[in-house]
C-alpha cells in the first residue's frame, strides 16, 4: 500500500510548511499547482482524502478530518479488497 501525499491551491514553501509542521517528510508529496487531481476526484478543499484501489482503480472520497479509527477503518477496507 502506498500512500501519498497531494498538496493543493498554495504555494511550494507554504506546502512545504505544511508537511514539516505535520511531520510528513517520509511520505511521498506530489503538488497539484493547477488542481488537475482535486478536480478530477471532486475535491473542493483540505481535509480529505482519497482511497484508491491499485487492481480495480475504483477511487472513495472521504472529506474532512478522519481521526485515526476511521482512517484505519478506510485502509483496512481498501487492503481487504
Amino acid at each position: 500500500m502506498t500512500f501519498v501525499g497531494v498538496p493543493g491551491r498554495d504555494t511550494i514553501p507554504a506546502m512545504q510548511d505544511f508537511v514539516d509542521e505535520h511531520g510528513l517528510q517520509d511520505v511521498t508529496q506530489a503538488a497539484d499547482l493547477d488542481g488537475v487531481v482535486w478536480s478530477a476526484l471532486g475535491i473542493p478543499g483540505q481535509p480529505a482524502w482519497a482511497f484508491v484501489d491499485g487492481q480495480t482503480g475504483v477511487t472513495t472520497v472521504e472529506f474532512g478530518e478522519l481521526g485515526a479509527e476511521r482512517l484505519e477503518a478506510a485502509v483496512r477496507a481498501l487492503a481487504a479488497g
